[in-house]
This record gives structure tokens, sequence and C-alpha cells, in this order.
């Protein structure tokens, strides 16, 4: 049976004279089909052209149907009636529904012209479905542009709305610089790149660090292997904007020492691939121990002035990687400085604010992945 009705791409034949003895387990055009053994619940229409054929002890008829008959299919197709044959059907060598349970079967049955308008809504519905022919890519990248739009709809202010009520974000940055002792910077009216929202404010990227932005080592790592080794990180373990660490590789004990001295990554640290594929951000998210190369550039935010998360959307969005862009260097593979990263200017908004445009952010993303995983489960 396809597509709610029986095909003939598996019909079998019988003798005249065994079609003598059965005639009476014969189905017609008006009846319904219904598998109650192996496969079970499948129901479906009757075409004509089997008006008047046998059916199999695999099946059974509803025949005489005193309601509309499409209507009565798509109810028996419900999760809620299949769900019923599954709790009452038994096992032996193969599943089996007995008459008796599936004579019980309770259903829905509204007046006949609500019968008739739900068949209606549910065959435009299919019809609908049935003639989409957007390929699992084209969704898949529908689904990416989707996800950019939303980062670039935060950066503006345009994801949720402000309360006047919180601290402007340029008072919370006076107010940490001057109890870190340190000058607070504004930018010029001129380095702004769009208008932003009352409360928000334009900052250079480094400002908002508690520590200067650093690359990893430029030596050639010493690899070890897994049980004897630390953790090491390049840009190519960062490329989903996710910390991949299935794939990475590991350097002895006596390096991670050297190494750890100058730089012990932490968590809420953002490392940001700076060769290779750039650009793109992840965060530590953990407590990890591991070192990483000069690949990947570390940014420690003040995480009192600007959530780790927040920083890590608006460093992953197409505005700052429109930055980046403008300063790669090299032929082969792309590079991007340090100087170049500490150029970033980021929209600030004030800290609240933050927390709810992160929670709408992963709000939104939580159901592009659900249906990103289903596109690719089919």
């Amino acid at each position: 049976m396809q597509n709610n009705s029986i095909s003939d791409a598996d019909l079998v034949y019988i003798t005249d004279d065994i079609f003598e003895k059965i005639q009476r387990y014969t189905i017609n055009k008006d009846d319904l089909y219904l598998t109650i053994a192996g496969t079970i619940g499948r129901v479906g229409e009757v075409p004509e052209k089997f008006d008047g054929m046998n059916l199999t002890e695999n099946a059974l008829k509803l025949t005489n149907i005193s309601i509309c008959k499409t209507y009565l299919m798509h109810i028996l197709n419900t999760k809620f009636v299949q769900d019923y044959f599954e709790s009452t059907y038994h096992q032996v060598a193969m599943p089996k529904l007995s008459l008796i349970n599936a004579s019980k079967t309770i259903i829905p049955v509204p007046p006949l012209d609500e019968q008739q308008k739900i068949v209606k809504e549910i065959d435009t519905v299919f019809s609908i479905t049935n003639n989409l022919e957007i390929d699992i890519v084209d969704l898949e990248s529908l689904i990416t542009r989707t996800k950019s739009k939303i980062l670039d709809l935060a950066i503006h202010g345009r994801l949720v709305p402000q309360d006047p009520n919180d601290e402007p974000a340029e008072e919370l940055l006076k107010r940490i610089a001057t109890s870190d002792n340190r000058p607070y910077k504004k930018l010029d009216k001129n380095d702004f790149p769009f208008e932003l929202p009352e409360n928000w404010i334009w900052q250079k990227l480094p400002d908002l660090c508690s520590l200067p932005i650093t690359d990893g080592t430029h030596k050639t790592p010493i690899y070890s292997d897994k049980e004897n080794g630390v953790p090491f990180l390049s840009s190519k373990d960062v490329t989903s904007g996710e910390i991949d660490w299935s794939k990475i590789k590991y350097i002895t004990k006596e390096l991670h020492e050297e190494l750890y001295k100058r730089l012990p990554p932490q968590k809420n640290d953002i490392l940001l691939a700076k060769n290779g594929t750039t650009g793109i951000a992840a965060v530590v998210r953990d407590d990890y121990i591991f070192d990483f190369y000069v690949t990947l550039a570390l940014i420690r935010p003040i995480s009192e002035l600007i959530l780790p998360q927040f920083l890590l959307y608006v460093i992953n969005s197409h505005f700052c990687k429109n930055q980046f862009n403008d300063h790669l260097t090299g032929i082969g593979v792309p590079n991007l400085h340090l100087v170049d990263i500490n150029k970033t200017v980021i929209p600030l908004p004030p800290i609240n604010e933050q927390a709810r445009i992160v929670s709408k952010i992963e709000e939104f993303f939580k159901n592009t992945d659900i249906i990103n995983r289903s596109i690719k489960d089919c």
C-alpha cells in the first residue's frame, strides 16, 4: 500500500476455483483497507480497479462506512489511533491485531460537514508538502541563512526589546574602568559602522578583554599520544563554532608545562581561528586543561561587562566576519593578524539586555537545530 492506497506492485493471483470458495472476502471501491498482521495499522482506500478483488488474511476491510470515508482514513492514520493499535496487538511469529481489538477502536466523529472541511484542510496541507521540491541542501542553506539573520538582528538591537531601566552600557564601562584603574576609551562617531539603540555603545574588542588578545605558541609542537600527552588545539578544532575534542592532537607534558606558564586557557575564554578557516570562534565551556597553536587567538572577555556567549555570537556574526575578511593576508592560506583582530569594533548593549539576547538566540537556534536534524534523518 502506498500513499493511503493499495498498490498493485505486489499483487498475488489465485485460480478461479479458489476465488469461488472465498468470494465473501472480496473488497469493493467504497471500502477501506486496514492491515492487521505484519505491518499493523496501515490504512488505505480501495482503488476502483481493485473493486471485487479478494482480500488477504493479513488485512480487514471496513465496509458500509456511515461517515466520510476519507475522514475515517485520516483518523485511523493519526498517532492516537496508531498508538492504540500498537498497545493491543499481540505477537507470536509476527505482530497481529485481532478483529475484536480493532472493533474496539474509538474515534471522534464530528458533524458530516465538519468532517468534509477537515478532509479538505488535510488534503490542502498534503498537497503542499507533496509538491515541495526544495532540496535538502537548499533547506540546510536556508537554516544557515536564518541563523545568520538572527545574529544580524541581535547585533542591531532588534531581536529583543530594550528596557529603559537597564544600566546603560557606557555607565557600566566607566564604572568597571574606574575599578580597574584604566582609562575609559570612547570611539569617535566616525568609527561607528551603524546606529545603535539608546543605552548601547561601540567599543574596540581589546577594551572588552581582561588581558591582551594573544595567539598560541609559534613553536613546532612536540606531539605525544593521548595517554601520555596533553590536549593541543588548533584552528581546525573550532571550524563548527564549537570546540571539537574528537580529533585533537596531544603534546608532551614537558612542552605543556612551558606553554601553560605563558597562558593557561580557562572556562569562558573564546578561541578565534586566525589561520586557514579564519574568523570562526568557539567558547571554552568547561575547565579543561589544554594548550593551543598559533592558528588560534585567545580572547578573555571581562564577564562583568560583556557575557562570553554574547561576545561569541557577535564574533561569529557576518558583521565581524566582514571586518576580519577586510584584513586577511596570505596567498595560499588566509591569515588574520593579531593587530587586525584588535581593530575589531563590537556593539555593546547593557549587560541585562545581553542576557535576554543570548536567551532568545539560543531559543531560535535550538528550534533550527531540531529542523536541521530532522532533515538529515530523512
